[in-house]
Order: structure tokens, then C-alpha cells, then sequence
């Protein structure tokens, strides 16, 4: 009967084990670098065919709805980017990206208020500090390899 009990305890044991390692071992453990390189480069793929599909704005009309459809899925990419764990060696680099990234996002939605009102002085200006940002940007995809991203 010992046995048996002992049998039992041990399989749920195991059991246990397997559970919480499936849960979160590997979610909590950092990518390779291949693997961050992989994932990160797919989400900015899938935001520039988004973005060649939305075309480019040549009327303040079209301009509003390009930003009204790209600025939200701008703003998944970053979430999704910010969600990766990246090796520890680049994880420095990566949170300075999600930093510019999440202003950027930031800079987009404020064009879009500005679009709205007509105000092509502050449209200006924001565009500006997009592109100042972006460039900021640029040096820390090419450091980590998000060829993707640079597109």
C-alpha cells in the first residue's frame, strides 16, 4: 500500500512539475538573438505591408485616414515589440527602441489631431520631430540586426 501511495505522490509530482514548466519556464527565459532577430523582423514586416497597402496621402483627406488606420497598428507593433524578451546582452539597446518607438506612436496620434484641425503648422512640426525620432531610431535596427525594421 506504501508503495502505491508513494507511486501516486510521485506522478503528481511530476505532474506539477510539468505544469508550471510548460507555464512559464520558457516565456520568462530571454530569446536568442536569432530568435528576438526573427520575431522582431516579422512584426515590422507586417506593419510595412500594412503600410504599402494603406498607399501614400495626397490630400489632407486621405492623409487623416492613412494615420487613423496605420497610428493603431503602429501602436500593436510597438506592444508587440515591448512583449519581446530580448537576449540580455541587447536588452540595453532594445529598451532604449521601445522607448523611441512608443514616442513615435505618441508623435503619430498628435499628427493625427493636428490633420484633423486643419492645422498644418503643428503638422509641420510634429512630422519634424517624427522624422528626428525615426533617425534616433535607425542606428539602434541596424545594431540589432532588424533589417525589417529599417524599411
Amino acid at each position: 500500500m506504501k508503495k502505491r501511495g508513494l507511486g501516486i505522490t510521485g506522478l503528481i509530482a511530476i505532474g506539477a512539475l510539468l505544469v508550471l514548466s510548460g507555464c512559464g519556464g520558457s516565456g520568462n527565459k530571454p530569446l536568442t538573438k536569432a530568435q528576438f532577430v526573427a520575431k522582431a523582423n516579422a512584426l515590422c514586416v507586417s506593419f510595412n505591408d500594412a503600410n504599402k497597402a494603406a498607399g501614400s496621402p495626397t490630400s489632407l483627406a486621405t492623409a487623416i485616414t492613412y494615420f487613423e488606420k496605420m497610428t493603431p497598428l503602429y501602436e500593436k507593433r510597438v506592444a508587440s515589440f515591448s512583449k519581446l524578451k530580448p537576449p540580455t546582452s541587447e536588452a540595453a539597446t532594445v529598451t532604449r527602441l521601445v522607448t523611441i518607438e512608443k514616442k513615435e506612436a505618441s508623435l503619430a496620434k498628435d499628427v493625427l489631431v493636428a490633420l484633423k484641425k486643419n492645422d498644418k503648422t503643428a503638422t509641420n512640426t510634429l512630422i519634424q520631430s517624427a522624422n528626428t525620432n525615426s533617425a534616433q531610431a535607425k542606428p539602434l535596427y541596424q545594431t540589432l540586426g532588424l533589417t525589417e525594421c529599417l524599411k
